[in-house]
């Protein structure tokens, strides 16, 4: 694991409309930013935030010395965007393993990180996230600012927890997960199952079934179904 990590300059693969906050760690930490390369940008865009477009995935191979860092978000709404970013970023993903890309994470200084805790490749820890002892944070997560999470929580790659959420202790949080601002997961010992999705501002006293949505729209109904994933995204595996 690479946390704000230094010896050779970063690579942002792909990009996001957040990426100063990713571009401000790196100048704090005196990380070299080399450039973004996303082949929607690359020949019709100079600049993303300031950050050089210098490349398309197709010429990876050119790069493959530099440390990268995998900037496209992803959202679980159904609408055209989304869901084409959402693509984007398991493409990237693949890309990263396929060609064994070594990945750093991006730690906001003001975060508190336990001792105890493991954090994997790709993670982003925004300003003033709290994790707290025996916490497991997998590959691609990003947890943004004033996250909570409790001890002996394991929390599995390319989940996001938006500003304000907060988990209990002992929380298993599969794959792709999603947590809305202001989530509060109350209850210990329970699983959020793969591609589920909880609202923001939902209080949640128990775990989730795999692809469940949690939402207080619909007289806060608790439905069952597969609104944002691709077929694509099936198909990936865990």
């Amino acid at each position: 694991m690479h946390i704000n990590n230094t010896d050779r300059p970063l690579v942002f693969l792909g990009s996001n409309i957040v990426m100063e906050k990713f571009s401000d760690l790196c100048e704090e930490f005196g990380i070299e930013i080399l450039g973004i390369i996303d082949k929607d940008y690359w020949g019709n865009t100079d600049k993303i935030c300031d950050i050089p477009v210098i490349g398309s995935e197709d010429n990876i191979e050119e790069f493959k010395d530099y440390n990268f860092f995998c900037a496209t978000n992803w959202l679980p709404m159904s609408d055209p965007v989304s869901q084409r970013d959402r693509e984007k970023r398991f493409r990237l993903i693949d890309i990263i393993k396929n060609n064994n890309l070594n990945c750093i994470s991006l730690v906001d200084p003001t975060a508190r990180v336990s001792r105890s805790a493991t954090v994997g490749k790709n993670v982003f820890i925004d300003a003033h996230v709290l994790i707290e002892s025996k916490v497991q944070i997998g590959d691609f997560t990003s947890l943004y600012g004033r996250v909570q999470i409790g001890h002996n929580t394991i929390v599995k790659n390319n989940c996001v927890l938006q500003r304000d959420a907060g988990l209990a202790a002992k929380q298993t949080v599969e794959d792709n997960v999603f947590f809305g601002c202001g989530v509060r997961a109350l209850k210990t010992n329970v699983i959020f199952g793969e591609n589920s999705f909880i609202h923001e501002l939902v209080y949640i006293k128990r775990g989730t079934v795999p692809n469940e949505v949690v939402s207080f729209y619909d007289y806060n109904k608790k439905r069952v179904e597969r609104p944002y994933r691709s077929e694509y995204c099936d198909n990936q595996e865990s």
